[in-house]
């Protein structure tokens, strides 16, 4: 029996579909129309929602939907009061499975071009995506039909692309159950994820009026405050050349990257790389984004005062989500977070995995050490008594410079970084770079002896692999970054724990507004304290265990209130006040 069989088999119903829409930044889509065909018989219907309602043709439970991209077909569905279906085959991201780090682009085109399956022009496209969006809601009836067969088409295609990769996925693994499970799991989460972008942000909206409104004013304050400490700017004009007089003085100019024209970088990476060094570039790095960008980032809002943006999960190798700098809160500089607000009804949660990478890498290796310096509740202040740094006893309040010595040196350890790379980012010398180094080597030797074993083992396989099956294949043609290799296990896992948990938070009933990294954000509204004790323990509960499923390993959980406005740690909550001063200056200045 072939995967294709065995699906139809397990399938009352085997449904490719897809939706035309029109959707404006920071609003949800509209559908316009939708197509399905049944794969078992050959059946296809066609609605056209503008003329009316419609009935939904399949039971949930009976049916796996196949669709190119999950979140935009599913958010159609969830506009007409339906949930996220129990089974998605996203064949965007089970083309990524098969192909991740291979190749890039994953458009339908994309992927049905590799499997030798006529398609439709890119520019063909182009053009019923402009009619579909610039004449939404009025279509004459030859636009109607033009969209409704351009609609076909997708369906048509994907189907075909369904089919090839079920060939393909049968090819490399016999086991069909496990090769199902996890193509749903995938897909699920991408259903998931559009729920939560329909929920969108919640935002303060007055505060982030207002920084639209005085944006000119806090622009000039920034480059005022800016120039005092650099003179690097003509006007409101960044200039290269005394940028680059202004490192010479500085003394670093014979390290600095260059681009390939010869000027000096100033991209946020370069800057990054200074910034714990020399206190001007950290201000030129805090002040770079206000300056150079037309409007404030971080947010794109919609008719009710709610950011949305795409959240791409798997947009990063690792699975990972890739979040738009320009359009997300969690993208853009921290110190936007603080325009996150919600109103006298409700909360928000900020709840995240404490340690999350620490206990991932002792679980996955299996390194008893690390996993009882993760049991005491501080691994960062155990590591340092185990390396002597620090006396039995110490806590974070005594000892804090100790233990933010040892958690940085272990988290450089799981992106590889070296001894000069480490000198660097703690501005230390480089003897004592190497030392911490060599300690966390002598502690942990069962961590390290493991990850040099997995990455010998991708590389003599060609891949890595995550207990769920999301799969990074290393490039033949072009060198890999060595970091890369180790980071990539820790981090590809904390994904699939971040995709199971907002998963079972969505069956569940929590309103889930955004995924962040090692975090979730949610929605509450306000509740007797008993019945949101009730509801806390029961959402850090399904964190925990969505930990243990992943990884073997349950992961503690904490949760910040929001009451009013999101707060931030000291570092970035003072970069925020800053900012907000200098809104209430421009405000000032304006008014008088």
């Amino acid at each position: 029996m072939s995967l294709l069989e065995y699906i139809y088999t397990f399938f009352k119903n085997v449904v490719v579909f897809d939706f035309e829409y029109s959707q404006t930044p920071g609003n949800n889509p509209k559908p316009v129309c939708c197509t399905f065909k049944e794969l078992k018989t050959g059946k296809q219907i066609t609605q056209w929602y503008l003329s009316g309602s419609h009935e939904w043709p399949f039971k949930d439970e009976d049916t796996i939907y196949i669709c190119h991209n999950a979140v935009a077909e599913v958010s159609c569905m969830l506009d007409f009061g339906l949930k996220v279906p129990l089974h998605i085959w996203d064949t965007m991201i089970q083309d990524k499975k098969l192909c991740n780090g291979k190749i890039k682009g994953f458009s339908l085109l994309k992927c049905c071009n590799r499997y030798g399956i006529e398609t439709i022009t890119e520019s063909q496209k182009t053009v019923f995506r402009d009619i579909i969006i610039n004449n939404f809601p009025m279509y004459t009836a030859q636009e109607r039909d033009s969209i409704i067969k351009y609609n076909v088409t997708d369906v048509v295609e994907n189907a075909a692309l369904f089919k090839a990769q079920c060939a393909e996925f049968q090819k490399r693994d016999s086991d069909y159950k496990r090769t199902i499970s996890q193509a749903i799991f995938h897909g699920r989460a991408m259903g998931v994820c559009a729920a939560i972008e329909r929920n969108g942000i919640p935002i303060n909206n007055k505060l982030f009026n207002d920084l639209e409104k005085y944006y000119p004013e806090i622009k000039a304050q920034e480059i005022k405050e800016l120039q005092s400490a650099m003179d690097i700017y003509d006007g409101e004009k960044f200039n290269n050349k005394k940028f680059e007089k202004f490192l010479i003085k500085a003394g670093i100019i014979n390290n600095w990257p260059k681009t390939d024209s010869g000027q000096c970088k100033t991209d946020d990476k370069t800057l990054y790389r200074y910034a714990t060094k020399y206190p001007a570039i950290q201000q030129l790095r805090e002040s770079k984004f206000i300056i150079e960008a037309k409007n404030l980032k971080g947010y794109q809002v919609g008719k009710d005062g709610k950011s949305r943006t795409s959240l791409n999960m798997f947009g990063q190798i690792t699975g990972r989500t890739n979040c738009s700098t320009a359009t997300n809160p969690f993208g853009a500089p921290r110190r936007m977070r603080n325009v996150i607000g919600t109103d006298e009804d409700h909360y928000i949660l900020y709840a995240d995995w404490k340690s999350q990478e620490v206990v991932i890498q002792a679980a996955l290796s299996n390194d008893s050490a690390l996993m009882e310096a993760v049991e005491t509740g501080d691994p960062y202040i155990d590591i340092a008594v185990k390396a002597k740094a620090v006396p039995k006893g110490s806590t974070k309040a005594s000892h804090p410079v100790e233990r933010e010595l040892y958690k940085q040196t272990l988290l450089a350890t799981a992106y590889g970084q070296t001894a000069f790379g480490l000198k660097t980012k703690l501005d230390i010398t480089e003897a004592q770079a190497i030392f911490l180094l060599e300690k966390l080597h002598f502690i942990f030797p069962t961590y390290f002896k493991w990850i040099r074993e997995l990455v010998s083992r991708a590389s003599a396989v060609g891949y890595f692999e995550t207990v769920f099956g999301w799969k990074y294949f290393l490039p033949n043609l072009e060198p890999v970054n060595p970091r890369r290799l180790m980071n990539w296990p820790l981090q590809s896992h904390g994904s699939e724990i971040l995709r199971r948990a907002i998963i079972d938070l969505y069956d569940s009933g929590y309103e889930i507004v955004m995924p962040v990294h090692d975090a979730v954000l949610i929605h509450m509204k306000r509740e007797p304290w008993r019945v949101m004790r009730k509801k806390i323990n029961k959402l850090k509960n399904i964190m925990s265990e969505a930990a243990k499923e992943v990884i073997g390993t349950e992961i503690k959980v904490d949760v910040d209130f929001i009451r009013n406005q999101f707060f931030q740690g000291k570092v970035h909550q003072d970069r925020w006040d800053k900012l907000y001063e200098k809104l209430q200056n421009a405000k000032m200045e304006v008014h008088e």
